[in-house]
Order: structure tokens, then sequence, then C-alpha cells
């Protein structure tokens, strides 16, 4: 099931930006504007686990500030790596990454604002939303970057928590998973 949620999603985005190319336009309206990216995640604290992503977001722009919703499909890249915790008795427990965390995917509403400026605009960036897969829980990524006509680089800081029922008695673990996050972004639409 997961390896079909994965192509039916990675399709979608294809046909996005492949409909974009080729001039075919679906906005209802001035202001559409979609985004797709390729975002890589360094995994930091306790759980360092490394991520790659391909992003979508599609909303309006008004002015310089842009709100829409998005998808982020992401993969765990440091899978053969051993690691464990300790817990609340003091016994460390092994498990490996690829048991622990593979695949998730996030979806968040995005809210983007750029400063006015020449060429090259600076701009501020939060996506807020809930991680399903193999971690479920709050998503939140804020990142500063700067976009030149229709590409745009930035770096934030990734928040991902894990909510899971554990052990007999049904106790509730929450887990971060912190990271920095890059990426390069291209964008289409109309852009005011």
């Amino acid at each position: 099931m997961k390896k079909f949620l994965m192509t039916i999603a990675a399709a979608a985005m294809c046909m996005t930006v492949a409909a974009q190319e080729s001039g075919f336009s679906a906005a209802p309206a001035d202001g559409y504007r979609g985004f797709a990216g390729l975002n890589v995640f360094t995994g930091l604290g306790d759980q360092p686990f490394d991520r790659f992503a391909v992003t979508t977001v599609h909303g309006f722009q008004a002015d310089q500030l842009f709100i829409g919703i998005g998808a982020s499909m992401q993969f765990v890249t440091n899978t053969n790596s051993e690691s464990g915790y300790y817990d609340e008795n003091g016994d460390y427990h092994y498990y490996s990454y690829d048991e622990e965390l593979d695949f998730v995917m996030p979806f968040f509403i995005n809210a983007n604002y750029e400063f006015p400026s020449g060429r090259i605009a600076p701009f501020a960036d939060l996506k807020l939303g809930y991680a399903v897969g193999d971690a479920c829980g709050l998503y939140v990524l804020p990142s500063v970057g700067v976009r030149l006509s229709h590409i745009s680089l930035w770096c934030g800081y990734n928040l991902m928590q894990d909510k899971k029922i554990t052990g007999r008695d049904n106790k509730k673990t929450l887990t971060n998973y912190n990271s920095i996050a890059f990426g390069v972004t291209l964008d289409w639409g109309r852009r005011k």
C-alpha cells in the first residue's frame, strides 16, 4: 500500500510540472502559484535521521504573501546505521533506522512572505502540518531563503514529532526528529 501511495503522489507531482511546461493552466483566477522542490534534511540530536524529500505546494499569491497547501514525500537515507535509546529504567534498547523510520509524508499549510526587493528577493516561509507514515505527528518547518526569477534556495529548521503507544501498559511516547533542512524550489504561476 505504501508503494502504491508513493507512486500516486509522484505521478501527481510529475503531471503538475508537465502541465505547466506544456502551457496548460488550470488556474481558476489570477494569483494562483505552484511550487515543486527537492529538499535534504540533516538529522540532529538523539534521532539523527537524514532524509531526502520531494515537495509540492499550491496556493494563491496576494502582493508579497503566499498561502497554500502542500505535501512532501520524505525518504530516510541512513537506513543501515544502528542506534538506541535509554528508557526510564536506564535500560538501553537497540534498533536499526530502517525499522524505526523509513518513509514519512507530511501534509501542511504553507505561508510565505517575499520581501520587496530587486531581482533577488529574500523571503521567510513557514510550513505547519501533520506527518503520516512511519512517524505520525506535528510537522513544523520555518525557513528563510532567496528567490531569483522562478528558482528559490532556502534553509531552515525542521521539527517532526512521532506519537506512539508502546509496551503492555499502552504508554504514549513522544519522539522528536530534529533536522536542518536545505532545498531548491521551482515555482510557476502569477507572481505579483
